[in-house]
């Protein structure tokens, strides 16, 4: 499991700064509206979702923002998006709901989760968690992508929200 990786080792070791706030379990964007996160950065949720041909994908985006399925699915050349089961996010990226993150990616050894980054993270720093959702890091978007590299992940960029 994800909680047996010390994640604040390997980013020490890929020489990415960070900040560290530990708060209570954050499961949802609701629980989210009970914490002060007094860090730096764009608070981050990540969408994990699939289509009928089990195409997978790791969505990053603001917290605060709503998700748009269909240009989702239209960045990853997948079809019709639904959300993944608590079962496939322990195969693919070995973490449980409530705690998924970019950083989960490193997981993915088979490289059969493709990444989307919201395109508003660029040049700005992102409150993410540290693979339990009782934590929150802030690094900077740069580190991120970076980070998702050295594991060998490609990742794109894209307008992720629904027109208010």
């Amino acid at each position: 499991m994800s909680e047996t990786v010390d994640i604040f080792k390997i980013l020490a070791e890929l020489k990415i700064p960070y900040e560290k706030q530990e708060h209570k379990a954050i499961f949802s964007e609701e629980d989210s509206k009970d914490v002060v996160i007094t860090l730096e950065g764009m608070d981050v949720k990540n969408l994990f979702v699939k289509d009928k041909n089990k195409n997978y994908g790791l969505v990053s985006m603001n917290l605060h923002k709503r998700a748009d399925l269909k240009k989702i699915a239209e960045q990853f050349g997948f079809g019709r998006l639904s959300f993944c089961n608590p079962d496939e996010l322990l195969l693919y990226l070995n973490i449980t709901p409530g705690s998924v993150t970019p950083l989960c990616i490193m997981f993915d050894t088979e490289k059969k989760v493709k990444v989307l980054f919201d395109q508003n993270f660029e040049g700005k720093k992102v409150i993410i968690h540290p693979l339990r959702n009782t934590a929150s890091v802030s690094i900077s978007f740069e580190d991120l992508k970076r980070f998702t590299e050295h594991f060998g992940h490609k990742w794109q960029l894209c307008d992720v929200y629904k027109d208010e």
